[in-house]
């Protein structure tokens, strides 16, 4: 917009609108064009709608979690939120048997990188250079070869994920049913996983199946919707 249209729809003088702007266009809330002068929404408005959207989506996300705990607390299930503001993979709010009807928020706990249905859903749907990024902190054949045995089986695991658009791991062990989906903020940015595990004799292999579209369901809701 041109200065007169801003101070036309603000209805100010033209030089109080241009003060106002200088501001703006500082603290990177506007942006100034030159030949001809026009003014647009800077970074700083999208950065600051982000980190709203961010505090709403936790709010959001304890009602989803506590709602799956209390659906399932007869199967002793663990459902957990994680995010990966540096770079790892952080439980931010986990509801778990041990402490039935209480809201852990437990910053700083990182997930097993190869082990974690919420790390393998976060590699899966990550950019490839943070997909890389992350393998390079965390050596496939240290950390992750006596689950997956070749990074060739990790990687068609990790595409099959990619495919059916959420992480239903099996290991090894395979006594505990873990499904993982992805929550995405605007612009269909990953912006979390949503995560739940239970013990496999606690629950009807059909009834699981019904378990796993709802966190699917769940995770979409916490999803912006633009």
């Amino acid at each position: 917009m041109t200065l007169r249209e801003l101070a036309e729809g603000l209805g100010l003088k033209q030089p109080t609108v241009y003060k106002l702007m200088q501001t703006l266009v500082a603290a990177g809330f506007a942006e100034k064009s030159e030949r001809p002068v026009r003014y647009s929404l800077g970074a700083g408005v999208f950065e600051l709608a982000d980190q709203y959207w961010q505090r709403s989506l936790l709010e959001r996300a304890e009602v989803v979690v506590r709602r799956l705990f209390e659906s399932m607390r007869e199967y002793r299930p663990c459902v957990v939120l994680t995010e990966a503001p540096a770079g790892e993979v952080e439980t931010v709010l986990r509801m778990s048997p041990e402490r039935p009807g209480i809201m852990e928020r437990p910053r700083g706990r990182v997930m097993s990188p190869y082990a974690s249905a919420c790390s393998l859903a976060f590699q899966a749907f990550w950019t490839e250079r943070e997909r890389r990024e992350y393998q390079r902190r965390h050596p496939f054949w240290e950390e992750g070869a006596y689950l997956w045995e070749t990074p060739e089986k990790l990687e068609k695991l990790l595409t099959e994920i990619r495919h059916e658009g959420h992480a239903v791991p099996t290991f090894n062990s395979n006594n505990v049913y873990l499904v993982a989906a992805p929550v995405y903020g605007g612009n269909q940015q990953l912006v979390a996983v949503l995560g739940l595990s239970m013990p496999e004799q606690a629950i009807p292999e059909d009834v699981w199946r019904e378990q796993v579209k709802e966190v699917v369901e769940a995770a979409a809701e916490l999803s912006a919707t633009e």
